[in-house]
């Protein structure tokens, strides 16, 4: 029993007339017939009742009938699961990434990604205005602020969570007694920040504008090491996006929430399409436990498993 025989005996089981079965399949008629023949004499018995030119199936067909069904239906499933894991394999996550410290901890996210899913090829892009990115098809998914970009119908915006910003400084710093901060209570602490070029510092800028005296600033650097020694050697503190801090790992340093509104709330924008790709499925739960090994929790965390299942699509 060949699986070519099967699938005649199928569309002839359809079409219930051999001239039209023949045309369907591209065959001619006289190899339809002789084919359906030696199947009859392979599992001996007769699958179609002839009278005349008129053919139906008997009993033993329509039981034939429905169990190819089942494995028509098998290999079909079979083939795309095998699709699928072609795909995985080859195809690459894309994502672009609002400059600074989005940008850096997506980055991140991404190395557990690749070292989960080795190998699997990824890139992340960063760009102002993600959306263009969406548009142009360079990226699949991307992170930023909301209000942010252009969001229209093409795209849907799921809440991440809220960026703040933090009191960093050593360990041993009196400040860090208190459960949360506000700017008065550092207004006279020695500090470092990022330059007023940088897109956190900016951030720091609109989000504290007119509310408390000049900050005390006694270096200016991009080099996160260089703020880390600053810190580790207790010359004073410094002021960062949590975002930032949740990727740094040393022991000489605490945090403490300043208190006052989010200053941005951070965003998942995905395009409206039929399915996401594969990687992208794999790598959104992973995403999420990711976060929360920063202490970072997703508002939204139904949404980012349901966007993982691959029967889920926008």
């Amino acid at each position: 029993m060949e699986l070519r025989q099967l699938e005649y005996f199928m569309v002839l089981s359809e079409e219930l007339h051999f001239t039209r079965a023949a045309q369907r399949l591209h065959i001619a008629q006289p190899t339809l017939s002789q084919q359906i023949k030696v199947l009859e004499q392979t599992i001996g018995v007769l699958l179609f009742n002839r009278l005349g030119k008129k053919i139906t199936l008997s009993k033993a067909g329509e039981i034939l009938y429905a169990q190819c069904q089942q494995i028509f239906a098998t290999l079909e499933q079979t083939k795309s699961q095998l699709q699928a894991l072609d795909q995985q394999d080859h195809e690459q996550l894309r994502i672009g990434a609002m400059p600074g410290a989005i940008y850096d901890l997506i980055s991140l996210s991404v190395l557990h990604y690749i070292e989960q899913f080795q190998p699997a090829p990824a890139k992340v892009l960063a760009h102002s205005h993600v959306t263009t990115l969406l548009e142009d098809d360079e990226v699949d998914i991307a992170f930023s602020y909301h209000e942010d970009n252009r969001i229209n119908g093409q795209f849907v915006e799921i809440p991440l969570y809220n960026e703040m910003f933090l009191f960093v400084t050593h360990r041993s710093h009196p400040l860090l007694q208190r459960e949360t901060l506000c700017l008065e209570d550092i207004a006279t602490e020695p500090l470092a920040l990022f330059p007023e070029s940088h897109d956190s510092r900016k951030l720091l800028t609109q989000a504290f504008k007119g509310k408390t005296p000049d900050l005390q600033v006694i270096l200016e650097t991009e080099n996160t090491h260089a703020l880390l020694h600053f810190l580790e050697q207790r010359l004073g503190s410094t002021i960062m996006l949590r975002s930032l801090y949740a990727q740094l790992r040393n022991p000489y340093i605490e945090a403490r929430p300043i208190y006052g509104d989010a200053v941005k709330e951070v965003v998942l924008i995905i395009p409206k399409k039929e399915k996401l790709p594969y990687a992208v499925k794999e790598y959104l739960p992973m995403f999420e436990r990711f976060l929360i090994t920063k202490g970072i929790e997703a508002k939204d965390r139904m949404s980012l498993l349901l966007l993982s299942n691959d029967s889920f699509s926008l």
